[in-house]
């Protein structure tokens, strides 16, 4: 058999009880043997691919061709390998594992060391995101006032013009007042990041809420020829602990993009259905101009946008408002395919 093989052997019950998952290679690409622990942080059965070539569980890795063909040849070249890489399990969600491999000196084999490091990666986006909300607080307080109270007085101003203007001058003032209201509103966003939260919250049921906003965005889809699908695999019944006024504004931004990334109409897919863990998982499935990896990391960070008109900051308070309620979100997207948004909120224990 592939698995009894001398340098296994060797390692005893030391292969079974390491404490990252290892799994040994032929020089041919043959994958011999893994461990329990590999087969946990890969969510596989190791029968389904001991003995067959390891390009079959390399698929699963967020690797392109040409980055595979490098890796490859710096390996054989160098009998050592050392990398940080996206794993897509064929059931859940995204992980980030931390990759090993090594020649055997002794032997044709090559040993290959994996440890999940999903969590410490998922703490440091938090981190990072809580570090730049909190200093959007710190600068949206010290100049608040100092922007408001100037453009009060423009504002009033131009309305004083208006009543004696002429009509070029009127339309003068028009393009000036709604420039001083786009100001206003993203001071206001600015504000809405920065401030403590004073949040209600009570027990709501997550499907009635979404069933309002798709009820309040239909008219809006409609004009834009785009049709919103909302399927549930929930008993009617899924409760959480939360605003609903905030998890309002978060499924309305949320279909909101999915809109303005669909120019020429199509469908948004909307689906409510529980999570292993309590939790419930509420996605957002737009068929729009989808997102880049070079920019769906940024999404999140205030003012950062791929939008001519926008101001960066309705994603920053949409993740602001999920962190809140002790959610997080997932976000996935091919280019020219389309965008899901999935928001995970825990539910209500008392049920």
């Amino acid at each position: 058999m592939l698995t009894k093989y001398e340098y296994k052997e060797n390692l005893g019950n030391i292969f079974e009880l390491f404490s990252s998952g290892l799994i040994f290679i032929n020089d041919k690409g043959i994958l011999l043997d893994m461990n329990s622990y590999a087969e946990k942080i890969l969510d596989i059965n190791k029968d389904d691919y001991v003995g067959n070539h390891a390009n079959d569980l390399c698929e699963m890795f967020s690797v392109s061709d040409e980055e595979k063909k490098f890796l490859v040849k710096k390996l054989k070249k160098e009998g050592y390998l050392e990398n940080h890489m996206e794993y897509q399990p064929i059931v859940g969600e995204y992980k980030y594992v931390h990759v090993v491999i090594s020649k055997q000196s002794d032997s044709d084999l090559y040993l290959l060391e994996i440890s999940d490091e999903s969590e410490k990666i998922y703490m440091k986006k938090r981190l990072d995101q809580s570090e730049s909300l909190r200093t959007l607080g710190q600068l949206a307080a010290g100049i608040a006032h100092e922007i408001r109270n100037p453009m009060t007085s423009l504002k009033g101003f131009t309305q004083l013009l208006t009543q004696n203007a002429t009509d070029d001058a009127k339309r003068y003032l028009t393009v000036i007042n709604e420039e001083i209201n786009k100001m206003e509103e993203i001071l206001t966003q600015f504000l809405e990041l920065s401030k403590p939260s004073k949040s209600k919250f009570t027990v709501i049921n997550i499907e009635e809420i979404i069933l309002e906003v798709v009820s309040f965005m239909g008219p809006q889809a409609l004009l834009k020829s785009i049709n919103l699908h909302v399927t549930s695999q929930t008993n009617g019944e899924c409760q959480v602990i939360g605003d609903s006024q905030l998890l309002k504004q978060v499924f309305v931004n949320a279909i909101k993009n999915g809109m303005e990334a669909m120019p020429d109409g199509g469908n948004i897919n909307i689906n409510i259905s529980y999570k292993i863990g309590k939790f419930v998982s509420i996605s957002v499935c737009d068929e729009g101009q989808g997102i880049d990896d070079e920019h769906i990391n940024k999404i999140f960070q205030p003012f950062f946008t791929t939008k001519s008109t926008g101001t960066g900051l309705g994603l920053s308070h949409v993740y602001k408002v999920i962190e809140e309620h002790g959610g997080n979100i997932e976000v996935s997207s091919v280019v020219e395919q389309g965008t899901n948004f999935e928001f995970v909120l825990p539910l209500n224990n008392s049920l």
